[in-house]
């Protein structure tokens, strides 16, 4: 009986933390969908894209640079 009373009072935390996730899950729905609208925009995706060839070149040429000034027949 002491059993079934413990997996009894287990089962119903259980269930009380789910619920909780539920409600935090459902209240973060709407702003995942927000971003994934956002991300999906040609606008932004053109200005992501951009970012990231820029900093990768820039960061290229410097790393460039930076081993070019350092050798010893610069």
């Amino acid at each position: 009986m002491r059993a079934t009373m413990i997996t009894a009072r287990k089962s119903h935390e259980a269930d009380l933390v789910k619920e909780a996730l539920r409600r935090e899950m459902q209240a973060l729905l709407p702003r995942l969908n927000q971003i994934k609208d956002l991300l999906m925009s040609p606008e932004i995706r053109t200005k992501i894209s951009k970012e990231l060839f820029e900093d990768r070149h820039d960061s290229n040429s410097k790393w460039k640079s930076c081993i070019d000034s350092e050798s010893p027949n610069a």
